[in-house]
């Protein structure tokens, strides 16, 4: 750990999984500094949890969705170039899966995308910094289980 000393002997296993854990949404492309995310519960409120994470770091930890919004909010810009939203279910709720409406204001730009988790998914959507091409987004039709 102190930088000049060599790691000891270990056995590293890589394993190939069938699925992966992730429903990527959608790539929206954004020239804006920050753009303030909003997770409410999807259609009926039945006490879904949710984590998000940014780039694997956790920002809100098992927080029940409702009326009032979850809110997050994410730097994209030349530093920060690309930011990958994690919408993690903690829960199926009472009506499952676990489902979210997310409402993303991205300068004058808002997106509104329907999340869901069921335990083995996750949502996940990319920001991508681009000046120039404004409000290009690619996306993934994902069925709802």
């Amino acid at each position: 750990m102190n930088g000049s000393a060599a790691c000891t002997p270990g056995k590293i296993t890589l394993k190939r999984v069938a699925q992966s854990e992730f429903d990527h949404i959608r790539e929206i492309r954004v020239d804006t500094g920050t753009i303030k995310l909003d997770f409410y519960d999807n259609a009926e409120i039945d006490g879904d949890t949710v984590t998000v994470t940014v780039n694997n770091k956790t920002l809100v930890s098992h927080q029940r969705l409702g009326l009032k919004p979850i809110s997050v909010n994410v730097k994209v810009d030349l530093e920060n170039q690309e930011q990958e939203v994690t919408m993690i279910g903690e829960n199926l709720g009472s009506i499952p899966p676990n489902t979210a409406l997310l409402i993303v204001t991205a300068g004058k730009k808002r997106y509104q995308l329907y999340l869901a988790s069921n335990g083995k998914k996750n949502a996940q959507v990319r920001f991508i910094y681009d000046k120039d091409n404004i409000g290009t987004e690619s996306e993934t039709k994902i069925p709802r289980n």
